[in-house]
């Protein structure tokens, strides 16, 4: 009796080894008109980058540990895909018309195909600065009518796949919660109203919404974007009522608060502090919150390398030097400036908030040019845009001493100022210390009041 029992427990045991599904999906497909790499997907704590031949084909296995949304790159071209255990995935994109084109087949053909309209009618329909212009009430109703139409497109495609469904309920459940969270900030942007409050009922919407769930951070990209939006907002809220509060240490001991130890908050936290960690006053609290908050070692280490950089940058510190090519000819070294206030601007020609920024330097420089301060713009681009460098200093007229780094963002000046976004502007003293490594903008009216108390 007992080796029957044991041959049935051997055959139950086998039986479920043949129903567990594989742990990867297949994806393979053609990209026409490619000029990238790889095609790189990224979720669910995984990101794999497949490797596309010379003819636009790629195929690989990427191994997942969950089914459910992910996003997929080709190029700067981003897409959500969802992916299943066991199931393949075909795909045929031209990058030149990325969404329009975009094409499944496989497995999981229909759920793909309907997230391509989903993205597309996003795109074709979605005006984001007209529906953040809009004031409450009418913004709630568009919102819901998005939702509407949305819900439309679903049942036409008409997906028998119950657990597609639901993830893609709480997907949308989720998109709906980062535009409201969105709201405050942005109508006070796009309207210019600096001390624009929504009512006291406007977050009602989403109090349906648990802020707190780590395992959907895990699964999620949407709520990952949902809960940075989420203690983004709320840090916009507290500043109002205390403009001098830090932004930094505020985001981090909301987070703390918040969440337990584990990948989410130690996701948000590194991720926030990987642009948000500041060589200023907050520099190492910040840092220890982040410490003491049990972060992943791999994380921490990143972090930790960070803040010793910005250490070397802090109020006082002598500045990082600079010897690069001037437009007018020849090199100018931070050495040259030295008796005067130095302004530096580090840009490049494509960033489109640099360019933004040049009518109020021009202005800066015409209100503080004959005072104790040179106007330096240090730009990062690449060789191959040197020529647009050249010819776009001279056709817009740019003001002040005009250079080019050595080696775009490679640049030891960049590098040894962590500059990870463009532009940065940084102010010096005249003996060549360190005002601000992160000053304000010249369309800011701080960036006067610090001119005026230094002068």
């Amino acid at each position: 009796m007992k080796k029957i029992i044991l041959i049935f427990s051997v055959l139950a045991v086998m039986s479920c080894k043949q129903e567990e599904k594989p742990t990867y999906s297949i994806i393979d497909g053609t990209v026409e008109n490619n000029t990238a790499d790889n095609v790189v997907i990224r979720g669910n704590s995984i990101e794999t980058k497949l490797p596309i031949d010379g003819s636009g084909g790629f195929s690989d296995t990427v191994h997942i540990k969950n089914d459910g949304f992910y996003e997929m790159y080709i190029g700067r071209e981003r897409t959500g895909i969802y992916l299943e255990k066991g199931k393949n995935l075909s795909v045929t994109v031209n990058a030149d018309g990325f969404d329009e084109t975009i094409k499944y087949s496989g497995d999981l053909a229909n759920t793909n195909n309907l997230l391509a309209s989903k993205f597309l009618w996003e795109e074709q329909n979605t005006d984001y600065k007209e529906l953040y212009t809009l004031d409450e009430n009418s913004f709630l109703e568009r919102v819901d009518q998005r939702q509407k139409s949305l819900d439309s497109l679903y049942l036409t495609s008409n997906i028998a796949n119950e657990v597609f469904n639901n993830a893609l309920q709480d997907e949308d459940s989720y998109s709906k919660a980062i535009l409201i969270e969105n709201y405050s900030d942005a109508h006070s942007y796009f309207m210019g109203k600096e001390d624009y409050k929504v009512s006291d009922n406007f977050y009602d919407q989403v109090k349906g919404i648990n802020y707190k769930d780590t395992v959907a951070y895990r699964n999620s990209v949407a709520y990952q974007n949902l809960l940075n939006a989420h203690f983004n907002r709320l840090v916009s809220e507290e500043t109002a009522k205390n403009p001098d509060g830090n932004e930094t240490l505020l985001y981090l001991k909301k987070v703390d608060a918040a969440l337990p130890n584990g990948y989410a908050k130690d996701k948000i936290m590194s991720s926030y502090l990987q642009f948000g960690l500041k060589a200023d006053a907050s520099l190492d609290e910040a840092y220890t919150i982040y410490k003491e908050s049990n972060p992943n070692a791999e994380n921490l280490a990143k972090i930790t390398g960070h803040y010793n950089k910005l250490k070397s940058i802090t109020v006082g510190s002598p500045s990082p030097t600079f010897n690069y090519e001037n437009h007018k000819g020849g090199t100018t070294s931070l050495a040259d400036l030295k008796g005067k206030y130095v302004y530096i601007d580090v840009w490049a020609t494509w960033c489109g908030p640099c360019i933004r920024e040049i009518p109020s330097l021009k202005e800066m420089e015409k209100d503080y040019g004959d005072k104790n301060v040179q106007f330096v713009s240090i730009s990062i681009d690449e060789p191959k845009d040197y020529d647009k460098w050249k010819a776009m200093v001279s056709e817009k007229e740019l003001v002040g001493i005009q250079l080019i780094a050595d080696n775009n963002w490679k640049s030891k000046f960049v590098e040894d100022y962590a500059i990870l976004g463009i532009p940065r502007f940084i102010l010096l003293d005249p003996e060549g210390n360190i005002v601000s490594s992160d000053a304000p903008r010249p369309s800011d009216s701080q960036l006067r009041k610090t001119f005026d108390e230094l002068m």
